[in-house]
């Protein structure tokens, strides 16, 4: 390569240390380069592409607190703000496994490790460039999503035998798997696979047979693929998916914990990673993965509330799983410290009532400490709020639900917005709730509806205790706690009841109801009951 080969072209270091940016700088210059430009975050970085075409971008893998390269990167592709010809080299000092991996696996154009020399530098340039230029055709088709565009240039390069026949062979097959034309990217594979068994055909090979459910074939297919290569993340995430297709779990957590400690930073990884530990109700696991996502998402593109909202939610369940009181408390107080964290972070959460969500979540705290009236007033404090803001309905169904409010949490439901009902984890937690407190709502509605019968029946004393034993289960059920103390009342005006017991039962049950937000029906038996009560109260005194 030429010393002058980056002259005329735009270069953009993006890198948190001044001095490695002149050091650069300066082998940039001996290399023809006029036109450097310096970003020290990714941010500002992104910011810098949306105004300008860099044709050149060298990139630090960490940047301070913001962006890493492997986001800006994403970013960039995902605002298409990379041309077909440009190339994005990641420099960094970190070698490690996770972080090489991680970033590899997103392919940029190269990966380089610091130091290097100028020479390294040089050859690397050029044969990017020169690929570049061979297969610009190509590479337009990809950057402007034109498939049948490249399956074409593929094909035509390949016919060729052109030096980069198995990029192509490559990029042709993984386009007509996405495509689902699997016959055609079978074939393509198997021509290939009879002269070389490169990892990657191995892989898109398991794919195939993953989709027609021989997961026998592909795990023998990803095994060999690890043979060669075992940091081959993606043949790990495949197996985890076979060995659940096979009703294994166990199996595929070690495959995908495998895969997590290769490249931890994938998204796709990530969730699979819960749907695995869901499945084998594995608390502490579900924990890290959601904290994850939700670090990997912050400063990115993909940046959503929800990620937070799961993460913070995650682990109130982590706590109400716990049997360790310690472990409990240690999973309140990431609770708290997670809500705090996140009000420091407006960008997260100008989107949404952030206020209204902690509040609930302190509400599932207080239950979670057996604060059963500290909770229902917090969630009194705010319910009119949520007609209003939606983004909380679900939060406010799991409260009801720890408090036994089984009625309204059952109505709330009904009215979840489309972006809950899309959110998998969440739906996975409303779903595990609903499991986990059948059997309890099965006996308090049994008990509930058995004290009605003998409350008709004029068997007062029977009925009150009938819903009494509801209580114990939902302690803080307005409807079970309105029909106990229309059964103390009865007896309190019978002569010869246990006036003083009977009396004191019914004041203590008045605080499920009192000051609660009501709905109209529940709210007017609470007016007629209270009034009956304060006259027994007053005849009483006399």
């Amino acid at each position: 390569m030429e010393s002058k080969a980056l002259e005329n072209l735009r270069v953009l270091i993006v890198d948190d240390q001044r001095s490695f940016q002149l050091m650069f700088k300066g082998i940039l210059y001996s290399m023809g380069a006029t036109n450097v430009a310096f970003a020290p975050t990714g941010e500002q970085a992104l910011a810098k592409c949306f105004n300008a075409d860099y044709d050149v971008l060298f990139v630090d893998y960490h940047l301070g607190t913001g962006k890493t390269g492997k986001q800006l990167l994403e970013d960039l592709r995902e605002k298409k703000l990379l041309k077909p010809s440009s190339i994005f080299m990641i420099v960094t000092s970190e070698n490690t496994v996770p972080m090489v991996m991680s970033a590899v696996e997103l392919e940029p154009d190269d990966y380089l490790i610091k130091p290097f020399s100028q020479r390294v530098l040089r050859n690397r340039i050029a044969k990017i460039q020169q690929k570049k230029q061979q297969l610009k055709a190509l590479y337009q088709a990809m950057h402007d999503d034109q498939h049948d565009q490249v399956i074409e240039r593929c094909q035509k390069e390949i016919s060729e035998t052109g030096r980069y026949q198995q990029f192509c062979k490559r990029v042709l097959a993984e386009t007509l798997l996405n495509q689902q034309q699997f016959d055609a990217a079978e074939q393509v594979l198997s021509q290939n696979l009879q002269q070389h068994r490169s990892g990657w055909a191995l892989v898109l090979q398991a794919r195939i047979c993953f989709s027609k459910q021989d997961y026998q074939g592909c795990l023998a297919l990803c095994d060999e693929a690890l043979e060669n290569n075992r940091y081959f993340a993606e043949a790990l995430d495949l197996k985890a998916r076979c060995y659940m297709a096979q009703s294994s779990p166990e199996a595929a957590l070690k495959a995908i914990q495998q895969a997590v400690e290769v490249a931890p930073h994938s998204i796709q990884r990530q969730y699979l990673v819960l749907d695995i530990a869901r499945a084998l109700k594995d608390t502490p696991q579900q924990v890290i993965a959601s904290k994850q996502l939700y670090e990997i998402t912050r400063r990115s593109l993909k940046q959503d509330v929800m990620h937070l909202q799961n993460y913070i939610r995650t682990v109130i369940e982590a706590a109400m799983d716990s049997e360790d009181p310690q472990q409990k408390n240690r999973y309140q107080q990431e609770t708290l410290i997670a809500l705090q964290r996140a009000r420091l972070d407006e960008s997260m959460i100008r989107d949404i009532d952030f206020d209204l969500f902690e509040v609930l979540c302190q509400a599932r705290l207080e239950s979670l400490s057996g604060q059963q009236f500290q909770a229902k007033r917090t969630y009194a404090s705010v319910a009119d709020l949520l007609t209003e803001q939606e983004h909380s309905l679900a939060d406010a169904v799991m409260l009801l639900n720890q408090i036994g409010e089984y009625e309204e949490a059952e109505s709330l439901q009904q009215k979840l917005p489309e972006s809950a009902k899309s959110n998998p984890l969440l739906g996975a937690m409303l779903q595990r709730q609903t499991e986990n407190t059948t059997e309890r709502r099965r006996h308090f509605a049994e008990y509930n509806k058995e004290g009605i019968k003998l409350y008709k029946s004029g068997q007062y004393q029977q009925a009150a205790q009938q819903f009494e034993q509801a209580l114990e289960l939902a302690p803080m059920n307005t409807g079970a706690a309105l029909n106990y103390i229309q059964s103390l009342l009865q007896l309190l005006s019978q002569p010869q009841s246990k006036v003083g017991d009977a009396f004191e039962r019914c004041r203590k049950t008045f605080r499920v109801v009192d000051h609660m937000p009501l709905p109209e029906h529940h709210r007017i038996r609470y007016q007629e009951l209270q009034s009956r009560f304060e006259k027994l109260r007053t005849e009483r005194r006399r």
